[in-house]
């Protein structure tokens, strides 16, 4: 694996994966994008799966949605049952030192992280600027550009808002600190990281790379 590429990794492991087979004809970005997290990572997922595995009510996902914690709760679920060796926390952005200098710190050092995946819970909204936005959604870190102070979003419904699309960091730290009116607390992020690192030696294969293949071979 070329180190001088690192940085790249996340985003071209996102690129692979064919988000028509994650999302479903339902209202659910945030199973969706567990499932997309999980893969990306190297642990083969689908949404029916995660319903399945979790004992996951599909009203509670259909009616209000499900706030980040209830989507934390239901990713942690998931990696008990699987016993998958992954570590999971969750930062909602209205804890004061979740501060903007705090989150691109964060976003620097994941971009440059292979063995991590960032579930972001922002207002679209306010990230695209665009008022006749639902609200709520769930998506993907793929990048950020620290010249530009940009960061790049695999998103989890590519139909609607496209596979990735850039925002300033500014703005979706704003969209991430919107509160949901389901919880009363601000949004924010869940991540996802391997409990043991992926050796970049030459002749090591990528986790995610596995699965991945897996994923196009069923679907060839």
């Amino acid at each position: 694996m070329d180190l001088d590429n690192l940085a790249q990794i996340s985003k071209r492991d996102l690129e692979l994966i064919q988000l028509h087979q994650f999302q479903q004809p339902i209202f659910c970005c945030n199973v969706t994008a567990i499932a997309y997290a999980f893969t990306a990572l190297g642990y083969l997922t689908t949404v029916d799966e995660i319903f399945y595995v979790t004992q996951l009510p599909i009203a509670s996902v259909l009616d209000d949605g499900m706030t980040l914690a209830e989507t934390y709760d239901t990713c942690r679920t998931y990696i008990e049952r699987k016993k998958l060796p992954l570590s999971i926390w969750i930062e909602h952005f209205d804890k004061p030192s979740m501060t903007l200098e705090a989150f691109i710190r964060e976003v620097e050092t994941a971009v440059c992280n292979e063995n991590d995946v960032h579930i972001l819970n922002f207002n679209t909204r306010i990230v695209h600027e665009n008022p006749s936005l639902e609200g709520g959604h769930f998506s993907l870190l793929a990048d950020y550009d620290s010249d530009t102070q940009s960061v790049t979003i695999a998103d989890t419904n590519p139909k609607r808002y496209t596979r990735f699309w850039k925002c300033p960091i500014q703005r979706l730290y704003a969209a991430c600190v919107d509160k949901d009116s389901s919880s009363n607390r601000s949004r924010g992020m869940i991540v996802l990281r391997r409990l043991s690192e992926v050796k970049a030696d030459n002749g090591v294969v990528h986790p995610a790379e596995i699965a991945l293949k897996a994923l196009h071979s069923e679907n060839a």
